[in-house]
Protein backbone atom coordinates (compact mmCIF):
# COMPACT_ATOMS: atom_id res chain seq x y z
CA UNK A 1 0.00 0.00 0.00
CA UNK A 2 1.19 3.52 -0.78
CA UNK A 3 0.00 6.91 0.39
CA UNK A 4 -2.44 7.39 -2.50
CA UNK A 5 -4.07 4.03 -1.82
CA UNK A 6 -4.33 4.87 1.88
CA UNK A 7 -6.12 8.15 1.17
CA UNK A 8 -8.45 6.50 -1.33
CA UNK A 9 -9.55 3.98 1.31
CA UNK A 10 -10.19 6.49 4.09
CA UNK A 11 -13.58 7.84 5.01
CA UNK A 12 -13.81 11.57 5.56
CA UNK A 13 -12.62 12.53 9.05
CA UNK A 14 -15.12 13.90 11.57
CA UNK A 15 -16.10 17.55 11.52
CA UNK A 16 -14.65 20.09 13.91
CA UNK A 17 -10.99 20.35 14.78
CA UNK A 18 -8.53 17.45 14.69
CA UNK A 19 -6.00 17.07 17.51
CA UNK A 20 -3.29 14.61 16.46
CA UNK A 21 -1.54 12.57 19.15
CA UNK A 22 1.95 12.90 17.65
CA UNK A 23 4.47 10.64 19.35
CA UNK A 24 7.30 11.14 16.86
CA UNK A 25 7.03 7.58 15.54
CA UNK A 26 6.02 6.39 12.07
CA UNK A 27 2.43 5.52 12.98
CA UNK A 28 1.44 8.90 14.40
CA UNK A 29 3.41 10.64 11.62
CA UNK A 30 1.27 9.00 8.93
CA UNK A 31 -1.92 9.70 10.92
CA UNK A 32 -0.86 13.36 11.16
CA UNK A 33 -0.23 13.45 7.41
CA UNK A 34 -3.68 11.99 6.73
CA UNK A 35 -5.32 14.57 9.01
CA UNK A 36 -3.39 17.47 7.46
CA UNK A 37 -4.14 16.26 3.93
CA UNK A 38 -7.84 15.55 4.34
CA UNK A 39 -8.61 18.48 6.65
CA UNK A 40 -6.08 21.23 5.88
CA UNK A 41 -6.23 24.12 8.30
CA UNK A 42 -8.28 22.29 10.96
CA UNK A 43 -5.65 19.92 12.38
CA UNK A 44 -3.01 20.56 15.03
CA UNK A 45 -0.59 18.26 16.85
CA UNK A 46 0.17 17.53 20.49
CA UNK A 47 3.17 15.59 21.80
CA UNK A 48 3.11 14.11 25.30
CA UNK A 49 6.60 14.16 26.84
CA UNK A 50 7.01 11.30 29.33
CA UNK A 51 10.47 12.22 30.59
CA UNK A 52 12.02 8.92 29.50
CA UNK A 53 15.58 8.62 28.23
CA UNK A 54 14.51 9.01 24.61
CA UNK A 55 11.76 11.55 25.30
CA UNK A 56 13.67 14.58 24.02
CA UNK A 57 14.55 12.84 20.75
CA UNK A 58 10.93 11.81 20.25
CA UNK A 59 9.73 15.33 20.99
CA UNK A 60 12.17 16.76 18.45
CA UNK A 61 10.99 14.24 15.84
CA UNK A 62 7.34 15.09 16.56
CA UNK A 63 8.07 18.80 16.12
CA UNK A 64 9.88 18.09 12.86
CA UNK A 65 6.91 16.08 11.54
CA UNK A 66 4.47 18.82 12.54
CA UNK A 67 6.59 21.49 10.87
CA UNK A 68 6.88 19.46 7.68
CA UNK A 69 3.09 19.15 7.54
CA UNK A 70 2.35 22.73 8.54
CA UNK A 71 0.63 21.74 11.78
CA UNK A 72 0.51 23.88 14.90
CA UNK A 73 2.47 21.98 17.54
CA UNK A 74 2.50 21.80 21.32
CA UNK A 75 4.35 19.69 23.89
CA UNK A 76 2.78 18.68 27.21
CA UNK A 77 4.99 17.10 29.87
CA UNK A 78 3.58 14.43 32.16
CA UNK A 79 5.16 12.64 35.08
CA UNK A 80 4.80 8.86 35.30
CA UNK A 81 6.85 7.38 38.17
CA UNK A 82 8.65 4.14 37.40
CA UNK A 83 7.26 0.92 38.78
CA UNK A 84 4.65 -1.71 38.09
CA UNK A 85 2.18 -1.06 35.27
CA UNK A 86 4.21 1.89 33.96
CA UNK A 87 3.02 1.23 30.42
CA UNK A 88 -0.66 1.40 31.40
CA UNK A 89 -0.17 4.47 33.59
CA UNK A 90 1.75 6.25 30.82
CA UNK A 91 -1.05 5.46 28.38
CA UNK A 92 -3.64 6.87 30.78
CA UNK A 93 -1.52 9.99 31.25
CA UNK A 94 -1.37 10.48 27.47
CA UNK A 95 -5.13 10.22 27.11
CA UNK A 96 -5.69 12.61 30.01
CA UNK A 97 -3.30 15.15 28.45
CA UNK A 98 -4.90 14.84 25.03
CA UNK A 99 -8.46 15.30 26.19
CA UNK A 100 -7.42 18.14 28.51
CA UNK A 101 -6.11 20.01 25.46
CA UNK A 102 -8.94 19.06 23.10
CA UNK A 103 -11.61 21.66 22.42
CA UNK A 104 -15.27 20.55 22.81
CA UNK A 105 -15.67 20.08 19.04
CA UNK A 106 -12.29 18.38 18.55
CA UNK A 107 -11.65 14.78 17.58
CA UNK A 108 -8.42 13.17 18.78
CA UNK A 109 -6.47 11.46 15.98
CA UNK A 110 -4.24 8.49 16.79
CA UNK A 111 -1.88 6.32 14.76
CA UNK A 112 -3.26 2.97 15.92
CA UNK A 113 -3.07 0.43 13.10
CA UNK A 114 -4.29 -3.10 12.47
CA UNK A 115 -1.38 -4.76 14.29
CA UNK A 116 -2.04 -2.60 17.36
CA UNK A 117 -5.66 -3.77 17.26
CA UNK A 118 -4.60 -7.41 16.94
CA UNK A 119 -2.12 -7.15 19.83
CA UNK A 120 -4.66 -5.43 22.05
CA UNK A 121 -7.26 -8.09 21.31
CA UNK A 122 -4.74 -10.85 22.07
CA UNK A 123 -3.64 -9.19 25.31
CA UNK A 124 -7.22 -8.72 26.45
CA UNK A 125 -8.00 -12.32 25.58
CA UNK A 126 -5.18 -13.45 27.87
CA UNK A 127 -6.64 -11.48 30.80
CA UNK A 128 -10.12 -12.94 30.26
CA UNK A 129 -11.93 -9.97 28.73
CA UNK A 130 -15.46 -10.12 27.35
CA UNK A 131 -16.72 -8.93 23.99
CA UNK A 132 -16.08 -5.24 24.66
CA UNK A 133 -12.51 -5.87 25.79
CA UNK A 134 -11.79 -8.14 22.84
CA UNK A 135 -13.28 -5.62 20.43
CA UNK A 136 -10.95 -3.05 22.00
CA UNK A 137 -10.23 -0.10 19.73
CA UNK A 138 -12.44 -1.54 16.98
CA UNK A 139 -15.38 -0.04 18.89
CA UNK A 140 -16.02 3.34 17.24
CA UNK A 141 -15.80 6.45 19.39
CA UNK A 142 -17.15 9.83 18.41
CA UNK A 143 -14.19 11.62 20.02
CA UNK A 144 -11.40 9.51 18.47
CA UNK A 145 -10.47 8.97 14.80
CA UNK A 146 -8.09 6.12 13.92
CA UNK A 147 -7.40 6.50 10.17
CA UNK A 148 -4.88 3.62 10.07
CA UNK A 149 -6.89 0.97 11.92
CA UNK A 150 -7.31 -1.13 8.73
CA UNK A 151 -3.63 -0.83 7.72
CA UNK A 152 -0.81 -3.15 8.79
CA UNK A 153 2.34 -1.94 10.58
CA UNK A 154 4.65 -2.66 7.64
CA UNK A 155 2.46 -0.67 5.25
CA UNK A 156 2.34 2.26 7.67
CA UNK A 157 6.13 2.36 7.94
CA UNK A 158 6.47 2.10 4.16
CA UNK A 159 4.13 5.08 3.71
CA UNK A 160 6.04 7.11 6.31
CA UNK A 161 9.28 6.42 4.40
CA UNK A 162 7.63 7.22 1.05
CA UNK A 163 6.45 10.59 2.37
CA UNK A 164 9.87 11.38 3.85
CA UNK A 165 8.43 12.06 7.30
CA UNK A 166 11.24 12.56 9.87
CA UNK A 167 10.07 9.95 12.38
CA UNK A 168 12.16 8.05 14.92
CA UNK A 169 11.53 4.75 16.70
CA UNK A 170 10.81 4.76 20.41
CA UNK A 171 13.32 2.42 22.10
CA UNK A 172 10.79 1.51 24.78
CA UNK A 173 8.93 -0.43 22.07
CA UNK A 174 11.74 -3.02 22.28
CA UNK A 175 11.79 -3.30 26.07
CA UNK A 176 10.77 -6.84 26.97
CA UNK A 177 9.75 -5.70 30.45
CA UNK A 178 6.47 -4.55 28.91
CA UNK A 179 3.83 -7.19 28.21
CA UNK A 180 2.78 -5.47 24.99
CA UNK A 181 6.32 -5.80 23.61
CA UNK A 182 6.52 -9.49 24.54
CA UNK A 183 3.30 -10.08 22.63
CA UNK A 184 4.57 -8.06 19.66
CA UNK A 185 8.07 -9.51 19.40
CA UNK A 186 7.71 -13.04 20.82
CA UNK A 187 4.10 -14.27 20.76
CA UNK A 188 2.76 -12.78 17.53
CA UNK A 189 5.64 -14.14 15.38
CA UNK A 190 5.04 -17.63 16.78
CA UNK A 191 1.33 -17.41 16.08
CA UNK A 192 2.04 -16.12 12.59
CA UNK A 193 4.19 -19.18 11.91
CA UNK A 194 1.14 -21.33 12.69
CA UNK A 195 -1.39 -19.04 11.01
CA UNK A 196 0.13 -16.44 8.65
CA UNK A 197 -3.00 -14.28 8.82
CA UNK A 198 -2.99 -14.04 12.63
CA UNK A 199 -2.97 -10.24 12.78
CA UNK A 200 -5.73 -9.94 10.19
CA UNK A 201 -7.79 -12.66 11.88
CA UNK A 202 -7.52 -11.07 15.33
CA UNK A 203 -8.45 -7.69 13.88
CA UNK A 204 -11.43 -9.25 12.11
CA UNK A 205 -12.53 -10.90 15.35
CA UNK A 206 -12.30 -7.53 17.08
CA UNK A 207 -14.51 -5.91 14.44
CA UNK A 208 -17.09 -8.72 14.67
CA UNK A 209 -17.22 -8.40 18.44
CA UNK A 210 -17.47 -4.62 18.16
CA UNK A 211 -20.65 -5.07 16.11
CA UNK A 212 -22.01 -7.55 18.68
CA UNK A 213 -21.11 -5.20 21.51
CA UNK A 214 -22.98 -2.35 19.83
CA UNK A 215 -26.20 -4.40 19.84
CA UNK A 216 -25.73 -5.36 23.50
CA UNK A 217 -24.97 -1.76 24.47
CA UNK A 218 -28.15 -0.58 22.79
CA UNK A 219 -30.11 -3.18 24.77
CA UNK A 220 -28.42 -2.00 27.97
CA UNK A 221 -29.68 1.56 27.46
CA UNK A 222 -33.19 0.30 28.30
CA UNK A 223 -32.10 0.77 31.91
CA UNK A 224 -31.94 4.55 32.36
CA UNK A 225 -29.25 5.87 34.70
CA UNK A 226 -30.43 8.74 36.89
CA UNK A 227 -28.56 11.01 39.28
CA UNK A 228 -30.20 12.37 42.42
CA UNK A 229 -29.61 15.62 44.25
CA UNK A 230 -27.06 14.06 46.60
CA UNK A 231 -24.82 12.53 43.94
CA UNK A 232 -26.32 9.04 43.96
CA UNK A 233 -26.55 7.20 40.63
CA UNK A 234 -29.42 4.76 40.22
CA UNK A 235 -30.78 2.12 37.87
CA UNK A 236 -33.89 -0.01 38.16
CA UNK A 237 -32.98 -3.20 40.01
CA UNK A 238 -35.68 -5.24 38.26
CA UNK A 239 -34.30 -4.30 34.84
CA UNK A 240 -30.88 -5.56 35.84
CA UNK A 241 -32.28 -8.72 37.44
CA UNK A 242 -34.35 -9.74 34.42
CA UNK A 243 -31.84 -8.87 31.69
CA UNK A 244 -29.60 -11.52 30.16
CA UNK A 245 -26.16 -11.66 31.75
CA UNK A 246 -24.37 -9.85 28.86
CA UNK A 247 -26.92 -7.04 28.91
CA UNK A 248 -27.06 -6.86 32.73
CA UNK A 249 -23.28 -6.61 32.85
CA UNK A 250 -23.37 -3.64 30.47
CA UNK A 251 -26.13 -1.99 32.50
CA UNK A 252 -23.90 -2.27 35.56
CA UNK A 253 -20.85 -0.95 33.71
CA UNK A 254 -22.87 2.04 32.51
CA UNK A 255 -23.86 2.70 36.13
CA UNK A 256 -20.25 2.39 37.32
CA UNK A 257 -19.03 4.69 34.56
CA UNK A 258 -21.69 7.31 35.32
CA UNK A 259 -20.74 7.41 38.99
CA UNK A 260 -16.97 7.34 38.47
CA UNK A 261 -16.16 8.43 34.90
CA UNK A 262 -14.54 7.17 32.80
CA UNK A 263 -13.97 3.98 34.82
CA UNK A 264 -16.36 1.19 33.84
CA UNK A 265 -15.53 -1.16 36.68
CA UNK A 266 -13.54 -4.33 37.16
CA UNK A 267 -15.14 -7.75 36.89
CA UNK A 268 -15.13 -7.83 40.71
CA UNK A 269 -17.05 -4.54 40.83
CA UNK A 270 -19.60 -5.83 38.35
CA UNK A 271 -20.04 -9.03 40.37
CA UNK A 272 -20.58 -6.99 43.55
CA UNK A 273 -23.31 -4.87 41.95
CA UNK A 274 -25.01 -7.93 40.46
CA UNK A 275 -24.96 -9.64 43.87
CA UNK A 276 -26.68 -6.64 45.46
CA UNK A 277 -29.20 -6.60 42.61
CA UNK A 278 -29.98 -10.28 43.17
CA UNK A 279 -30.30 -9.80 46.93
CA UNK A 280 -27.38 -12.13 47.66
CA UNK A 281 -25.81 -9.36 49.74
CA UNK A 282 -27.41 -6.18 51.11
CA UNK A 283 -24.66 -3.79 50.05
CA UNK A 284 -21.08 -3.69 48.81
CA UNK A 285 -18.07 -1.49 48.12
CA UNK A 286 -16.66 -0.87 44.64
CA UNK A 287 -13.69 0.97 43.20
CA UNK A 288 -13.58 4.71 43.73
CA UNK A 289 -14.90 4.77 47.29
CA UNK A 290 -18.43 4.01 46.10
CA UNK A 291 -21.08 1.99 47.89
CA UNK A 292 -23.79 0.00 46.10
CA UNK A 293 -27.08 -0.84 47.80
CA UNK A 294 -30.79 -1.23 47.18
CA UNK A 295 -33.07 1.72 47.82
CA UNK A 296 -36.57 0.41 47.20
CA UNK A 297 -36.81 -0.53 43.51
CA UNK A 298 -33.45 1.05 42.68
CA UNK A 299 -29.82 0.00 42.72
CA UNK A 300 -27.89 3.06 43.87
CA UNK A 301 -24.18 3.88 43.77
CA UNK A 302 -23.19 6.64 46.17
CA UNK A 303 -20.31 7.98 48.26
CA UNK A 304 -21.97 7.81 51.66
CA UNK A 305 -24.42 9.84 53.76
CA UNK A 306 -25.43 13.28 52.50
CA UNK A 307 -24.04 16.13 54.63
CA UNK A 308 -26.54 18.16 56.67
CA UNK A 309 -27.73 21.28 54.88
CA UNK A 310 -27.26 24.78 56.24
CA UNK A 311 -30.31 26.11 58.13
CA UNK A 312 -32.72 28.26 56.13
CA UNK A 313 -35.94 30.23 56.57
CA UNK A 314 -39.18 29.58 54.73
CA UNK A 315 -41.97 32.10 54.26
CA UNK A 316 -45.52 30.76 54.32
CA UNK A 317 -46.42 30.75 51.49
CA UNK A 318 -43.08 30.71 49.66
CA UNK A 319 -40.12 28.63 48.53
CA UNK A 320 -36.70 28.16 50.15
CA UNK A 321 -33.56 26.36 49.05
CA UNK A 322 -32.40 23.72 51.49
CA UNK A 323 -29.19 22.10 50.28
CA UNK A 324 -30.02 20.64 46.85
CA UNK A 325 -33.78 20.76 47.57
CA UNK A 326 -36.54 23.27 47.02
CA UNK A 327 -39.04 23.35 49.89
CA UNK A 328 -42.30 24.99 48.83
CA UNK A 329 -45.23 26.09 50.93
CA UNK A 330 -48.37 26.75 48.88
CA UNK A 331 -52.01 27.25 49.79
CA UNK A 332 -53.43 23.72 49.86
CA UNK A 333 -56.55 22.98 47.83
CA UNK A 334 -56.01 19.24 47.59
CA UNK A 335 -53.19 16.81 48.21
CA UNK A 336 -51.28 16.24 44.98
CA UNK A 337 -48.39 14.07 46.13
CA UNK A 338 -47.97 11.17 48.50
CA UNK A 339 -45.33 12.86 50.60
CA UNK A 340 -47.03 15.95 51.95
CA UNK A 341 -47.46 17.94 55.11
CA UNK A 342 -49.98 20.63 56.03
CA UNK A 343 -49.28 23.63 58.28
CA UNK A 344 -51.69 26.08 59.91
CA UNK A 345 -50.11 29.48 59.36
CA UNK A 346 -52.03 30.88 62.33
CA UNK A 347 -50.27 28.37 64.60
CA UNK A 348 -46.73 28.36 63.20
CA UNK A 349 -46.47 31.94 61.91
CA UNK A 350 -45.63 33.38 58.51
CA UNK A 351 -41.93 32.48 58.77
CA UNK A 352 -40.53 29.11 59.87
CA UNK A 353 -37.06 27.62 60.10
CA UNK A 354 -35.62 24.70 58.17
CA UNK A 355 -32.84 22.50 59.53
CA UNK A 356 -31.43 19.00 59.16
CA UNK A 357 -32.36 16.24 61.66
CA UNK A 358 -30.16 15.10 64.51
CA UNK A 359 -30.14 11.62 66.03
CA UNK A 360 -32.50 12.36 68.94
CA UNK A 361 -35.05 14.57 67.20
CA UNK A 362 -38.67 13.62 67.84
CA UNK A 363 -41.88 14.91 66.29
CA UNK A 364 -45.11 14.99 68.26
CA UNK A 365 -47.83 12.57 67.17
CA UNK A 366 -51.39 11.97 68.41
CA UNK A 367 -50.15 9.91 71.33
CA UNK A 368 -46.72 11.04 72.44
CA UNK A 369 -43.86 11.51 69.99
CA UNK A 370 -41.82 9.64 67.41
CA UNK A 371 -38.19 9.70 66.29
CA UNK A 372 -37.83 11.78 63.15
CA UNK A 373 -35.45 9.21 61.70
CA UNK A 374 -38.20 6.58 62.10
CA UNK A 375 -40.66 8.85 60.30
CA UNK A 376 -38.19 9.24 57.44
CA UNK A 377 -37.62 5.48 57.32
CA UNK A 378 -41.35 4.76 57.16
CA UNK A 379 -41.68 7.28 54.32
CA UNK A 380 -39.02 5.43 52.32
CA UNK A 381 -36.38 8.16 52.49
CA UNK A 382 -33.02 6.42 51.85
CA UNK A 383 -30.72 6.03 54.85
CA UNK A 384 -27.99 8.15 53.24
CA UNK A 385 -30.41 11.07 52.76
CA UNK A 386 -32.10 11.15 56.18
CA UNK A 387 -29.45 13.34 57.80
CA UNK A 388 -30.06 15.99 55.13
CA UNK A 389 -33.88 16.03 55.01
CA UNK A 390 -35.56 19.33 55.96
CA UNK A 391 -37.33 19.67 59.30
CA UNK A 392 -39.66 22.62 59.91
CA UNK A 393 -39.29 24.46 63.23
CA UNK A 394 -41.66 27.01 64.72
CA UNK A 395 -41.61 28.46 68.24
CA UNK A 396 -38.72 26.16 69.13
CA UNK A 397 -40.68 23.00 68.26
CA UNK A 398 -40.61 20.61 65.31
CA UNK A 399 -43.70 21.46 63.31
CA UNK A 400 -43.19 19.08 60.41
CA UNK A 401 -40.96 16.69 58.58
CA UNK A 402 -41.18 18.60 55.31
CA UNK A 403 -43.30 16.92 52.68
CA UNK A 404 -43.99 13.91 54.91
CA UNK A 405 -45.70 14.60 58.24
CA UNK A 406 -46.94 17.47 60.43
CA UNK A 407 -47.15 17.62 64.22
CA UNK A 408 -50.81 17.69 65.41
CA UNK A 409 -50.46 21.14 66.98
CA UNK A 410 -49.14 22.63 63.72
CA UNK A 411 -51.36 20.79 61.25
CA UNK A 412 -53.84 22.77 59.20
CA UNK A 413 -57.09 21.66 57.63
CA UNK A 414 -57.18 20.75 53.95
CA UNK A 415 -59.14 23.40 52.06
CA UNK A 416 -58.65 26.07 54.74
CA UNK A 417 -57.31 29.33 53.27
CA UNK A 418 -54.86 29.56 56.16
CA UNK A 419 -53.34 26.14 55.49
CA UNK A 420 -50.26 25.59 53.35
CA UNK A 421 -49.01 22.35 51.88
CA UNK A 422 -45.28 21.61 52.05
CA UNK A 423 -43.65 19.86 49.12
CA UNK A 424 -40.01 18.90 48.66
CA UNK A 425 -38.43 18.63 45.25
CA UNK A 426 -34.91 18.39 43.92
CA UNK A 427 -33.72 21.69 42.49
CA UNK A 428 -33.68 21.96 38.71
CA UNK A 429 -30.17 21.41 37.33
Amino acid sequence: MNSSELLAGLENPPGGGLLVALSGGADSAVAAWAAATLRPGTARALHVHHGTEAADELAAAAEGIANSLGLAFEIVAVSVPSGASWEARARDARWDALFAKAEPADTVVTGHHRDDLAETTLGNLLRGAGAAGLAAMAIPRADIWRPLIEVGRDDVRAIAAELGLPFVDDPTNDDSAFTRNRLRHDVMPLLTEVAPQTAQSLARTARILAADDEVLEIAATAAAITEDAWGGFAVGAALVQTASRPVATRMVRRLLRAANPPYAGSSEDVATVLAVSAGTVAAGEVTGGLRIEREGPLLVLHRGPAPPAAPAELALPGTAQFGPLDVTAAVAARVLVRRTSLLDVAEVGVMVGLRSPTAGDRIEIAAGSKLVLDVLAEAGVPVRVRSAWPLVEAHGRIAAVAGIRSAPWARGQLGDAGTVELTVREMQR
